[in-house]
């Protein structure tokens, strides 16, 4: 005989003639039969009742508390807002500390002035041994309202945008601040356009997103917000791109009743013409140094506009194959030599508001052949192309230069 786990006792036929005459028996098997004592079956019901048990005590005793703890409720909430906010403060000074943050200072001016500032989160992820680059940023709305910054691919301009962002939000949430001093007016919004995304489930491309996104900002501006702006246009094709970036630049800054303070990163370097039309527009530019054809990264912030973007280094270093970058190097000095940037910006800065005509003309097609090229140009879907098809397109183009 032997117990088992359904709270009986079972016993083989061979045995059970020994069976004492009080045990109940419960199910008989094939050689075997299965019994219960009176014992086993009060454990079986308080084992079997003891979930309901359980659910009914916890419910007893949370009711009892419940009903206790009623009378002290507004000292509760205001102890664990006090802690909350000690909890806070003190992870603000632990950080500040271990960081080397300082004091902002905030007042109701419509200046952003940031001297050495750094990314609170890139500063900690750097490699050992290697410091952030802190730069300097200052915006107001009667000098330099707004500065577009140029440079290469992974120079650091986004790096740049989201650094300002953040100290101002640091400043004004009641934290120090990565920089050496930061004089900061009060900010009501803040305004973001960087980075790409799309969404496929509405079938909005990445560029309709970045335009949704532009335009819900042009259309909440105030004097008090800050504005950063990165790559804007760059979806679409280089004319219609600038002249995007071109329009929204000019409509900050020539904006009726607000001034809002901008920082616009940009590959479009015929924006740079802007500050020479536009007063408070300021050119600035992350510098690099070029040695034995090779691109390093100062990430510094001057003074300045700048000319190269630096794509087919970038390109190189991120593994392209040779014949692709030898080839991009001789396409591009192709490019460089037949299209010259003079005349695009000549119309842009020259380019009035007329009320009959806001179209700008960039090139003027004459020629059948150039016309012929024009159409397939505009009918081919550069969404679709990958990188060698574009480059089989742009030999064909050329060929048919040659022909000429």
């Amino acid at each position: 005989m032997r117990q088992c786990s359904c709270y009986g006792i079972l016993a083989s036929n061979v045995h059970k003639d020994k069976v004492p005459p009080e045990w109940e028996r419960r199910q008989t098997l094939v050689s075997s039969e299965r019994y219960i004592t009176p014992e086993l079956k009060e454990y079986e019901r308080k084992i079997l009742g003891a979930e309901e048990r359980i659910l009914e005590i916890e419910s007893r005793l949370f009711n009892d508390l419940v009903a206790t703890v009623a009378e002290y409720v507004e000292p509760i909430l205001l102890n664990a807002t006090l802690v909350a906010r000690i909890d806070c403060l003190l992870a603000f000074a632990g950080i500040a500390i271990k960081n080397n943050y300082i004091r902002p200072l905030i007042d109701d001016s419509y200046i952003l002035d940031i001297k050495k500032g750094r990314h609170p989160v890139i500063e900690n992820q750097m490699p050992p041994g290697e410091k952030y680059i802190p730069n300097d940023v200052f915006l107001d709305t009667k000098k330099q309202q707004i500065i577009i910054i140029t440079g290469p691919n992974m120079s650091g301009k986004s790096a740049l945008l989201r650094q300002t962002a953040l100290i101002v939000l640091m400043a004004q949430m009641g934290s120090f601040v990565p920089a050496e001093s930061a004089n900061i007016g009060l900010v009501d919004k803040i305004f973001t356009r960087v980075g790409a995304s799309d969404n496929i489930s509405s079938g909005e491309s990445t560029f309709m997103v970045e335009m949704n996104e532009t335009a819900s900002i042009l259309n909440n501006i105030s004097n008090r917000c800050l504005i950063l702006l990165d790559e804007i246009g760059r979806g679409t094709s280089t004319y219609d791109g600038i002249s995007i970036a071109w329009s929204i630049a000019e409509y900050l800054h020539e904006h009726p009743l607000f001034r809002p303070k901008v920082l616009f990163a940009t590959h479009y370097h015929e924006l740079n013409e802007m500050a020479s039309t536009m007063k408070r527009i300021r050119n600035f530019h992350v510098s690099i140094k070029e040695i034995n054809n090779k691109v390093i990264f100062l990430r510094k912030l001057v003074p300045g506009g700048t000319e190269h973007s630096f794509g087919i280094h970038v390109a190189k270093m991120a593994g392209m194959p040779g014949e692709v970058i030898e080839r991009a190097n001789r396409l591009l000095q192709t490019l460089e030599k037949s299209h010259s940037s003079n005349e695009l910006n000549k119309n842009l800065t020259s380019a009035g508001k007329s009320k009959d005509d806001y179209q700008l003309s960039f090139i003027q097609l004459d020629d059948p052949l150039l016309l012929q090229i024009k159409d397939d140009i505009l009918s081919t879907d550069i969404n679709t192309l990958t990188p060698v098809e574009a480059l089989m397109k742009l030999n064909q183009i050329k060929n048919l230069l040659k022909k000429k």
